[in-house]
């Protein structure tokens, strides 16, 4: 508690000085406390001091002459130096490395040993170490940068677990920057996924397709592998791909892929690989995209996909083929089924035809279309991204369905 006085006289003053300067790591607030002085008057007294040159260094006395007083400042240079060396072999000694927590327990050490001899400012100045760091470790036992490190590894390993265990370093990191706070890059994240031992699902595979031996010259290639149309339902591509079951064994699924999002927009479980599943599977994804105007449709050379009864069901839009032996030619659907099996289906031991159904529904539309991010859609999962198109252009949209002009 402060005490009132009238006035402070010079030798009180002199002295709560001198006091500051022979505790440099006190606080003004402490002194103040000490000796009945408000804290902000203790801070004036001090630096109107050190202005005046009135500040009694320690020990010394007053100086007889410039060159006793240049002695006795080489003399505290070369006390804080070695001091600052001592720290530096103690922190060293102690753990193999020189880190930034272990020269503040050293210099934490030296300061009780040495009592008032050890200036804390002194020697973190000549190792290069912030005071506020310093204080700030002592007060909550770690660095700002551990504290940080702390908080992203737990965010790391939350996305992680909720992906599935699915998502590596670039996803990871582009979440967390997109959700604002630290920033991360994704060499940073991926150091931190090594050192706690984690990675993402991954299984190789291998991929068998059935091919027609139509190879008629009217099945042309449209897409050319351009796999980035600038709007949805501009092109679409299709595929089958078989699943093991233990008690019913190969199942079939077929997928049909906006090649705009990513996004599977029809897709089927069949016991068989009939042209009429591609069919079933078209019409899913004409019926759930709502499509009334053509689109241009990519598939292999199955017999499946070069039947009347596809051209039937693809009337109206443009039918694109793969060439002869080229798989790459429908890449995008054939890393879509490897994805499917990398991140869903190899974790599973799947027995029957209605198992296997039942967890391709809850990979596809539980996961993969509205929750899984993608680099192809700057890290937002398909729904989202089809989203972000729709409401930036939502005037042509509704001129197109002519409801109202667009706007120039």
């Amino acid at each position: 508690m402060e005490i009132k006085k009238a006035a402070y006289d010079k030798e009180f003053r002199e002295g709560v000085v001198n006091y500051k300067k022979e505790h440099p790591d006190e606080s003004f607030v402490s002194i103040g406390k000490k000796f009945g002085v408000h804290s902000t008057t203790v801070g004036k007294w001090y630096r109107d001091a050190e202005e005046k040159g009135e500040v009694v260094v320690r020990g010394s006395g007053n100086y007889e002459s410039d060159e006793a007083k240049e002695i006795a400042h080489l003399k505290k240079e070369l006390r804080d130096y070695k001091d600052a060396v001592e720290v530096l072999k103690k922190s060293y000694w102690h753990t193999g490395e020189i880190a930034a927590q272990h020269i503040y327990e050293a210099v934490t050490d030296a300061k009780s040993r040495k009592a008032g001899s050890f200036s804390v400012a002194s020697v973190l100045g000549i190792l290069g170490i912030s005071r506020s760091d310093y204080y700030y470790y002592m007060n909550h036992g770690m660095t700002r940068t551990e504290e940080i490190r702390v908080k992203i590894t737990d965010r790391i390993v939350k996305i992680f677990n909720e992906s599935g265990q699915l998502y590596g370093s670039p996803k990871i990191a582009a979440i967390i920057n997109r959700d604002g706070g630290d920033k991360v890059s994704q060499k940073y994240v991926l150091r931190i996924m090594k050192k706690l031992g984690i990675k993402p699902k991954y299984i190789r595979h291998r991929t068998i397709t059935t091919v027609s031996r139509n190879f008629s010259s009217e099945l042309k290639n449209i897409l050319h592998r351009h796999f980035n149309p600038d709007r949805p339902d501009a092109f679409w591509c299709t595929d089958i791909t078989y699943i093991w079951t233990y008690d019913d064994g190969f199942v079939y699924l077929t997928s049909v892929m906006d090649l705009y999002s990513r996004k599977i927009v029809g897709w089927c479980v069949t016991r068989t690989m009939d042209a009429d599943v591609v069919l079933e599977c078209i019409e899913m994804a004409k019926r759930r995209r709502g499509i009334d105007h053509p689109v241009a449709i990519h598939s292999d050379r199955g017999v499946q996909y070069t039947s009347e009864a596809y051209r039937n069901a693809t009337e109206g839009m443009v039918r694109s083929y793969s060439r002869k032996g080229t798989p790459w030619d429908n890449a995008c659907i054939e890393s879509w089924h490897s994805l499917l099996k990398r991140e869903c289906i190899r974790f599973h031991k799947i027995m029957n035809y209605h198992e296997a159904k039942s967890i391709i529904f809850r990979y596809i539309e539980g996961f993969y279309n509205t929750v899984r991010i993608h680099s192809h859609c700057d890290y937002l999962s398909p729904d989202e991204y089809e989203e972000n198109y729709y409401k930036g252009n939502v005037n042509n949209i509704l001129a197109s369905n002519g409801i109202v002009e667009a706007v120039a």
